[in-house]
């Protein structure tokens, strides 16, 4: 298991549980990058809360997105892997922080198949299947080299599965590379026809979870 691992968060559940998997596992994040856009008070409160009473290390930047002061301030940092929990649909396009900083970001969908927003409903649709791949970012939208990429079982309870269940198999997929980074080795993407999936209708919804009934 390793600790060398710092996180980049913002105000949302997902970065919230991506904390308490640290302290599940009794390691300390080398450091948090808390790009505070000032959302969501509630969750801003809980995380700010665990900060403080776990003694760990912060830097916070008021900003609604990963901002060239953020980007400067990571650059210099000499730890290279970075956990990466920005806003939905946060495009990185600093391309010197890209090429020089590991920024991992888990995808809800078997790449490169599945690419792009709410992919979890297409691969329900295409593949009958829920995966999750950690990912080294890159310029491309979710073309970086692969860590891993993890099936799951459907959720027990289908409702808000790309909240609630997309949290979660992402949650799981923290633990597994916390505890493997030091064994993982990351390959590039296959070459395939690109396949961009954008934000699922509500009736492209309706019937991935019929196809997980049937």
């Amino acid at each position: 298991m390793i600790s060398n691992l710092s996180v980049i968060i913002s105000n949302n559940l997902r970065s919230l549980k991506y904390l308490k998997v640290f302290i599940k596992l009794k390691i300390k994040p080398k450091e948090v990058i808390h790009v505070n856009d000032n959302k969501n008070h509630y969750i801003k409160k809980r995380i700010l809360k665990i900060l403080k009473q776990k003694l760990i290390k912060k830097k916070s930047f008021s900003s609604n997105r990963l901002s060239s002061n953020v980007a400067r301030y990571i650059l210099n940092r000499k730890e290279k892997n970075f956990i990466l929990s920005l806003p939905h649909g946060e495009i990185i396009k600093n391309k010197r922080l890209l090429k020089t900083k590991n920024l991992i970001h888990f995808h809800p969908g078997r790449l490169p198949l599945f690419r792009g927003a709410t992919s979890i409903y297409y691969s329900l649709l295409r593949k009958k299947e829920i995966c999750c791949s950690a990912i080294i970012m890159s310029s491309n939208i979710d073309g970086g080299d692969i860590l891993f990429c993890k099936k799951f079982p459907f959720p027990k309870i289908i409702k808000d599965i790309d909240r609630n269940y997309d949290i979660k198999i992402r949650e799981i997929c923290l633990e597994y590379l916390i505890k493997n980074l030091k064994k993982l080795k990351a390959r590039p993407q296959k070459k395939i026809k690109k396949l961009h999936y954008y934000l699922a209708h509500p009736i492209i919804r309706k019937l991935a979870i019929n196809k997980m009934k049937a």
